[in-house]
C-alpha cells in the first residue's frame, strides 16, 4: 500500500530553482536530471502531522478512486469556498484527482537518484518533505485556497 512505502516529492519552488540553475549552467546543457527534495518519506509519517494541522484525526487509509469519489463534488466545493471566504476556484483547477489516484496507489518504493544533479553543482536538494507539505498547506490557507 502506498501509505507505507518510500516516496519522494519535489517542491515547486525547488524545481523552479533547478530549472534556472540548469539554464544558466553551461555544463548542464543537453543533460537530464532528477530533481527531488532530496529525502525519502512514507505517507504514514506525513499524514498524522497534516491531520493535526487541519485539526482532524488521522485514521487508517481507505482504498477508493479519487476520480470517482470527487467527480460530483464541485458544487459542494463551491459552497464551502463561499462559506469560508475562499477564492472561487473550480475544484478541478486546484486538484488533479487522477494524479492522486496514481500516487496513492503506488505499490513499490519510488525514489530517484539525484546525485547527478549534485555532481553537476545543484546543491539545494536537502528539504524535509513532511515540513514542506505542512508549509504548503499553511501557504494555501494564507492564500485562501483551503480553510482549517
Amino acid at each position: 500500500m502506498a501509505y507505507d512505502i518510500l516516496h519522494q516529492t519535489t517542491d515547486a519552488e525547488l524545481l523552479a530553482r533547478a530549472t534556472i540553475w540548469a539554464g544558466a549552467n553551461p555544463r548542464a546543457r543537453d543533460q537530464i536530471f532528477n530533481i527531488t527534495n532530496g529525502d525519502v518519506f512514507r505517507w504514514n509519517q506525513v499524514f498524522p502531522p497534516v491531520a493535526d494541522l487541519f485539526g482532524i484525526d488521522c485514521v487508517q487509509p481507505q482504498t477508493f478512486r479519487l476520480t470517482e469519489a470527487m467527480k460530483d463534488k464541485g458544487p459542494l466545493w463551491a459552497r464551502m469556498a463561499e462559506k469560508y471566504g475562499l477564492h472561487q476556484y473550480q475544484l478541478h483547477e486546484i486538484a488533479n484527482w487522477a494524479f492522486g489516484d496514481f500516487i496513492f496507489n503506488v505499490e513499490n518504493d519510488a525514489f530517484f537518484d539525484v546525485n547527478k544533479a549534485r555532481r553537476f553543482g545543484f546543491d539545494r536538494m536537502h528539504l524535509d518533505s513532511g515540513e514542506e507539505i505542512l508549509r504548503l498547506m499553511r501557504s494555501l490557507r494564507e492564500q485562501k485556497v483551503v480553510h482549517f
